[in-house]
């Protein structure tokens, strides 16, 4: 560290960096939260409108989940 940069500047320029990293780590996971959230939630309308074929309810044991799960 030079001379002329007195400790408690210096100090502070760690905080502030270190704050705003914490901040832009933060946002950032608040955003991939979102886009998973509405992935996962598209997913399920599209399960949904498959099994029910344009019905109002689905028909039960067609098993669709088992079958996905296992071909991931």
């Amino acid at each position: 560290m030079s001379d002329d940069l007195p400790a408690d500047t210096y100090k502070q320029l760690k905080a502030q960096i270190g704050e705003l990293l914490h901040q832009g780590r933060a946002q950032a996971s608040k955003a991939v939260n979102s886009i998973l959230v509405q992935t996962y939630w598209q997913i399920g309308r599209h399960i949904v409108e498959f099994e029910q074929k344009g019905s109002a309810k689905a028909e039960y044991g067609t098993e669709l989940l088992d079958r996905l799960s296992r071909d991931r």
